[in-house]
């Protein structure tokens, strides 16, 4: 049987962030889902998904133009959070309907109440880049492992995590015995440079064959260089084109424009921050989990 390969970790134009700091002005990716779509078959993806952050409209935009269109799944990336410790959670769930879509987003202040819920409603589900940290959160072991028991999957590949972080999630993931997947995360179209893969005939299969442990994991790790030129500046361009091209005032624009700037005479500086931050995270995650007591602090060094 041949793998199949889908990237499992897609943002198109109905993802919306928030830029930090910058008063009106937010990001959402250029590409469209039928872009990405098409993007993805280019680049040799059997199935294709789009995990927006908290919406399906995209996909479901897609499946009104191409109905029959069987390499297709729905996906999302729920937002939600640890309630004591709140550390964020990004939990991707597939095959869902917009009923199960409207539940979801009711349970999302409580990882657990998502957790549970995909359980009930037997969706397949994935703990994304467990050691994400927003709002200088940071990790309760007892709390962590107790999430880590509710899910089936853990992300082990992120294409903007460094490697370090993608490391320390297999390492749980293999401990745990948890179904191992991996996605680009890409929200500027870089569609299917990390993904997983499977030998399988179907999506049903492609799933199943991934809680069996029989998936593979293919793709690069985000470094300072990549993430700069292809995430960063790429995003910094298109938040100020989308943002002039909806500002009616002249003195708004010339405003963003002049952010648009500053940040790309900050990108080294920004860009290292950023990365200062995941290697903080892998501080804390080394720190707080016994499950990597007999890992090396010298890891970190390495990073």
């Amino acid at each position: 049987m041949h793998f199949k390969r889908m990237d499992m970790h897609v943002h198109s134009c109905h993802s919306s962030e928030v830029i930090p700091g910058v008063r009106g002005v937010s990001f959402s990716p250029q590409e469209t889902p039928e872009e990405l779509y098409d993007r993805a078959k280019a680049r040799g993806m059997d199935f294709v998904t789009i995990t927006d952050h908290d919406t399906i409209s995209g996909c479901l935009e897609f499946l009104a133009r191409h109905p029959d269109a069987r390499d297709f799944v729905v996906g999302e990336e729920v937002s939600t959070e640890l309630p004591v410790s709140r550390l964020t959670v990004h939990i991707n769930v597939y095959g869902h309907s917009p009923s199960q879509h409207r539940e979801l987003q009711r349970r999302r202040g409580d990882a657990f109440a998502v957790a549970r819920y995909c359980k009930e409603e037997g969706l397949f589900f994935c703990w994304n880049h467990p050691f994400y940290r927003e709002n200088l959160s940071t990790i309760e072991e007892g709390e962590f492992m107790r999430l880590v028991a509710e899910v089936p999957v853990l992300e082990v590949r992120n294409g903007g995590r460094m490697q370090l972080l993608n490391v320390l999630a297999e390492e749980v993931a293999v401990c745990e015995g948890k179904g191992l997947q991996g996605g680009s995360d890409t929200h500027t179209g870089n569609i299917g440079s990390v993904y997983t893969a499977v030998p399988c005939g179907t999506i049903g299969e492609f799933f199943a064959g991934i809680l069996a442990g029989d998936s593979r994991i293919v793709g690069r790790h985000s470094t300072m260089h990549d993430f700069l030129f292809h995430n960063y500046l790429v995003g910094a361009r298109r938040t100020v084109a989308t943002a002039c091209e909806r500002l009616a005032s002249p003195l708004a624009r010339a405003r963003v424009r002049s952010l648009g700037v500053l940040a790309v005479l900050l990108s080294p500086w920004i860009v290292r921050r950023h990365f200062r931050g995941q290697l903080d995270m892998a501080r804390i995650a080394l720190g707080s989990l016994s499950a990597f007591g007999h890992l090396p602090r010298t890891i970190l060094d390495a990073a």
